[in-house]
């Protein structure tokens, strides 16, 4: 049971991250456009909103992504103390490193996070430069979202953890440098 909702939690982010990765395809036209256009010193072209929609896209694609890159181990890290050990004991380690670092903060940042967007929406807080984008609520309220995202791959790695520790069950683990050795 715990597997099999860890799984449908990594699925889930996959999704997400899979269906947001078109963002790239825009990021990249935007970032073009823009660098041609100052190249050539187009006059009357919009380069603050332009530079501004780049940071709203690198953010959207980064918190979208956030969870699922938690699930499959694309996040850094440091190994080199935990590379001699066994693949058990990295996995306590894991356990302890979610539940007493990973979990409790993002926990926080959820709390605090909905704040942060709602003063936003509430004193339609756009940028500061005279020619920049409004609405600066709706990339708060992506990255909001990206905090839930990462908190279910918190919970992904969790479950799959406890399956392991404590079920002695196989939990396809990505965990330090390498897979699951069971």
């Amino acid at each position: 049971m715990l597997i099999k909702a860890a799984s449908a939690l990594h699925r889930f982010l996959e999704r997400v991250a899979d269906a947001s990765g078109w963002l790239l395809l825009v990021l990249m036209a935007v970032t073009c456009v823009d660098v041609v256009f100052r190249k050539f010193g187009v006059v009357g072209f919009p380069y603050t909103k332009f530079q501004e929609l780049e940071w709203h896209l690198h953010t959207t694609i980064f918190s979208l992504w956030l969870g699922y890159n938690y699930v499959v181990n694309a996040h850094p890290r440091v190994d080199s103390y935990t590379e001699r050990l066994g693949f058990r004991r990295k996995a306590w380690i894991e356990l302890l490193g979610c539940l007493v670092f990973a979990l409790p903060y993002t926990l926080v940042l959820v709390w605090y996070g909905w704040d942060f967007v709602k003063t936003a929406y509430v004193f339609n807080e756009s940028s500061d430069a005279a020619l920049g984008l409004p609405y600066r609520w709706i990339i708060k309220g992506i990255m909001y979202a990206g905090l839930w995202l990462l908190l279910l791959g918190i919970v992904s790695v969790l479950l799959r953890l406890i399956a392991y520790l404590f079920c002695k069950q196989d939990a396809d683990l990505r965990i330090g440098s390498s897979a699951s050795e069971v």
